[in-house]
């Protein structure tokens, strides 16, 4: 008579942990040009904004010019747990004619998936909501971010009023006069210490209604504007990455142009744990379970690395 013991289990495992990480690679490496990756092991992480010591002086051979140190504002993030359990039965696998166990890290990995990229969608997709705010004390697009502070007492920042502020919020329906609006206003931006916020504005972030647009104006046929006699399209080098998904992330009209190598630096996912998949030791040998976890944070640390636009 022949015994039921937990190999069964550790072939499983095999399937099914390949099959996860393989299709959350796959798939997370979409937002991957706008989001970056850090891993930490504290309980939060501060993302920090721009800040510098401003322009050099000139030297008179004998005496240094020491700067003070003009600061932005930094985000606090602070990862939290999410997991998801699926079970696989012995007669399941041992039939397995439906590919059960790849099913099953599949789909784990699509929550995985899922639950990180809402997240982030929802980062995006609140921008425009001012309940959503970071470091500065206002939501991502604003028309009055604060250029700098003047220090944190704790962890809590203090503008200085008086730097001015800045906006990174237009009205602009998506097109080439648009993106040009969007452009002007992120070439006048400066840093916390006065001097110019050098960017490159090359990637569109745009609604799932808007990729039509987007792909005319940044496609390979696109050095005419369609609907504008011998109007040139100055954009056609841009990039674009659709921001939406189910109920999350743009709405119909809303769109952003922004730099994707600052994005990386002051947009983050803060991992603790990447997801992963575990195996559950339990004492029914006919019984396989495997968990998806994740223990991870979003945030921003600066707002001029973008332009939002929310048309009416």
């Amino acid at each position: 008579m022949a015994i039921v013991g937990n190999q069964w289990k550790t072939d499983n495992y095999k399937f099914v942990k390949k099959t996860f990480e393989y299709e959350y690679k796959t798939r997370i490496n979409k937002l991957l040009p706008i989001l970056g990756e850090v891993e930490t092991n504290s309980i939060d992480y501060a993302i920090e904004g721009a800040g510098g010591y401003g322009e050099m002086e000139h030297y008179d051979g004998t005496n240094l010019n020491k700067g003070e140190m003009k600061r932005g504002f930094s985000t606090i993030v602070v990862p939290e747990e999410y997991s998801k359990t699926a079970t696989i039965r012995f007669k399941q696998a041992k039939v397995d004619k439906s590919g059960e166990c790849r099913k099953t890290g599949t789909r784990l990995a699509n929550a995985a998936l899922a639950t990180v990229f809402v997240h982030a969608l929802r980062l995006l997709g609140g921008a425009f909501d001012s309940t959503h705010v970071g470091g500065d004390g206002k939501p991502w697009a604003a028309t009055d971010h604060p250029v700098a502070s003047k220090g944190s007492e704790g962890r809590k920042f203090i503008v200085d009023p008086d730097s001015g502020t800045f906006s990174n919020l237009i009205n602009q329906t998506l097109s080439v006069s648009g993106i040009s609006a969007a452009q002007e206003l992120a070439s006048r931006y400066i840093c916390p210490d006065g001097l110019p916020f050098l960017c490159d504005m090359d990637t569109l972030l745009v609604s799932p209604e808007l990729e039509p647009v987007a792909k005319k104006i940044c496609g390979e046929n696109s050095r005419l504007y369609p609907g504008q006699v011998n109007d040139v399209n100055p954009y056609t080098g841009l990039k674009y990455i659709v921001i939406g998904g189910g109920r999350d992330g743009f709405s119909e009209k809303q769109w952003a142009l922004c730099d994707k190598r600052i994005m990386k630096e002051v947009f983050n996912i803060v991992y603790i744990t990447r997801p992963r998949v575990l195996n559950s030791q339990l004492d029914n040998p006919l019984i396989d379970e495997y968990t998806g976890y994740a223990d991870f944070g979003l945030g921003w640390g600066d707002a001029r690395q973008i332009v939002f636009s929310n048309p009416n």
